[in-house]
C-alpha cells in the first residue's frame, strides 16, 4: 500500500491500524510502500482542513498494490475525501507502457486528452481510467467535458517507460491556481510476447551458457561474427562432433555384427540329446 496527500495547503498525520506512518506531510507526499497482510486496515487523517480528521477502512487483497488518495472533493470547499486505487499490475507487451489516470481534483467531469487526441471522457471526480500505450513522452491535458480548449490542467509531459506501470493523480483546484499531477512509478512483467534471450538452467550448471536463438533469427551467421552467442565456427564444430559420433557408432556395430557371426554354434549338449521326443 502507499499512501498518497493528495491536498494542497495541508500538513497531514497518517496511521493504520492505530500506528503513524506519515507526519506532516504535504501535498504530493507518497508514503514508502507499506507492506500490510491481507484483509481490513483502519486508516485515520489528521491535520485535515475543515472537519480535523478523516477516516476510512481499506480491504487489502493478498498479492496486490493499492494506492489511498487524500484528496479533494468535486465540490468547492468541502471536505477532504479518501479514494482508493488498486494499482493494474498484469504483463504488459514489448514496448509499452501502462498509465493509471485518477481525477482527484475539484474540478467538474473532465476530459484526458493524450498527444491531443481524448482518450478517456467524462471521468468525474474519484474516478479514473487506465490503458497501455506505447512507451516513450506523451503530453497529456485535462479538460472540462466537451471542450478542446482552455486545459484545467496542462499539457504536462509525461514520459512513460517501457515495461512500467504510472500512476498519475490530478489534484488541486484551478480556481485558487493550485492545480498540479501526483505521479509515481512501478515495474511490470513482460506478458511473454518477448523473443527469448536467454533460459534459466537453474544452479547446478549442468547448462551453463546455452545459448537461446528466438524462432526466426539466422542460425549461420557471417564469418567471424556472432550473434546471439552462436558463431558458424560453433555450427561447424557442432557438425564435426556430431559427424564423428555417428561414425563410431557404425562402426562399433559392424564390428559387433562380425564378432556375432564368429561365433560356432555350440553342439548338442547330452542333456539335450537325451530330451524325448514329443
Amino acid at each position: 500500500m502507499v499512501v498518497v496527500q493528495a491536498v494542497p495547503g495541508a500538513e497531514v498525520t497518517v496511521s493504520i491500524d492505530g500506528k503513524s506512518v506519515e507526519h506532516k506531510a504535504d501535498v504530493g507526499s507518497l508514503s514508502e510502500p507499506l507492506p500490510l497482510a491481507a484483509g481490513a486496515h483502519d486508516l485515520v487523517f489528521t491535520g485535515v482542513p475543515g472537519s480535523g480528521r478523516v477516516t476510512t477502512r481499506v480491504d487489502v487483497k493478498s498479492g496486490s498494490n493499492t494506492d489511498v488518495v487524500l484528496h479533494l472533493p468535486a465540490s468547492v470547499n468541502g471536505d477532504p475525501v479518501v479514494s482508493t486505487y488498486r494499482t493494474p499490475m498484469s504483463p504488459i507487451g514489448p514496448d509499452k507502457a501502462r498509465v493509471l489516470l485518477a481525477h482527484t481534483a475539484t474540478v467538474a467531469p473532465a476530459d484526458v486528452r493524450v498527444d491531443g487526441k481524448v482518450v478517456f471522457t467524462n471521468i468525474a471526480n474519484g474516478e479514473y481510467a487506465d490503458a497501455d500505450v506505447p512507451a516513450g513522452p506523451h503530453r497529456v491535458a485535462l479538460l472540462p467535458t466537451g471542450t478542446t480548449s482552455d486545459p484545467i490542467l496542462g499539457p504536462l509531459t509525461v514520459t512513460l517507460q517501457p515495461r512500467t506501470v504510472t500512476m498519475v493523480y490530478a489534484v488541486g483546484n484551478p480556481s485558487n491556481g493550485s492545480m498540479d499531477a501526483i505521479t509515481h512509478t512501478l515495474p511490470l512483467r513482460a506478458d511473454g510476447s518477448v523473443q527469448p534471450r536467454s533460459m534459466d538452467t537453474g544452479s547446478a550448471g549442468l547448462a551453463g551458457d546455452v545459448p537461446v536463438v528466438p524462432f526466426g533469427d539466422d542460425l549461420a551467421p557471417q564469418s567471424g561474427s556472432r550473434e546471439h552467442g552462436v558463431s558458424r565456427a560453433d555450427h561447424r564444430l557442432a557438425w564435426f562432433t556430431y559427424g564423428l559420433a555417428g561414425l563410431l557408432l557404425v562402426s562399433l556395430g559392424s564390428r559387433w555384427r562380425r564378432d556375432t557371426k564368429a561365433v560356432p554354434a555350440e553342439a548338442p549338449t547330452e542333456v539335450e540329446a537325451e530330451t524325448p521326443a514329443t
